[in-house]
């Protein structure tokens, strides 16, 4: 009778951790889901975003949760051997692909600071021919950048350096049609932060608007 007592002692315990791990759970959850969704009404984080942080945020927790349960109840005595296992493994993979990871931070810093928003012009500098790459802003995912490509002159050859700096002689373009479909161009996030920018805004300086925003 009295391992019977200890017995069911042992598993109301259980049960009762397990509840507290799937309520704490629940509680994360759903504050990272409102904070997402806070962010993307603000317009910091577009719709494409959210709804990739929702799936990221649903499967990680739920990962967590089933390995702290199955931790709780005896059944899997490995299951932080194995988390840390994974985690080293994640670790090792951004490693190996450090550009990704820096494309990823690039575009969080370009959020923060906000150098330039949806719809700014902006100009890559090349320092060696001074030809700039550059266009509209459209979107910004985690690794890329997408600018609308405006259709300019084409570039002709090189006049002869002028007190040092080389011109460029441009020779006029016939118009596109106007179901013509625009040119895109996606550039990585960290190229920002290797070359000089040039960015023209119809915002104020120093404005704190969203980065997914308009001007008005």
């Amino acid at each position: 009778m009295q391992e019977l007592q200890i017995l069911f002692t042992k598993f109301l315990y259980e049960i009762m951790g397990v509840a507290v791990v799937l309520l704490v759970a629940l509680l994360v959850s759903q504050a990272l889901k409102r904070l997402v969704n806070v962010l993307r009404d603000l317009k910091h984080v577009s719709p494409m975003i959210a709804t990739r942080l929702h799936a990221v945020r649903r499967w990680v927790i739920t990962l967590l949760t089933v390995l702290v349960v199955l931790e709780a109840l005896g059944i899997f005595k490995g299951a932080w051997a194995l988390l840390s296992t994974m985690l080293a493994a994640l670790a090792l993979g951004f490693v190996a692909a450090w550009s990704v990871l820096s494309n990823a931070t690039a575009a969080m810093l370009i959020l923060i600071f906000r150098p330039f928003r949806v719809g700014d012009e902006v100009e890559l500098l090349e320092l060696t021919n001074g030809y700039p790459l550059g266009g509209r802003v459209l979107d910004m995912n985690l690794l890329y950048t997408t600018l609308e490509v405006a259709e300019d002159d084409a570039v002709g050859p090189q006049e002869p350096p002028v007190d040092g700096a080389p011109r460029l002689v441009t020779a006029p373009r016939e118009a596109a049609p106007p179901d013509h479909p625009p040119r895109l161009v996606r550039v990585p996030n960290n190229m920002f932060f290797q070359r000089p920018v040039r960015t023209r805004s119809s915002y104020a300086t120093g404005s704190k608007a969203p980065f997914f925003g308009h001007p008005r």
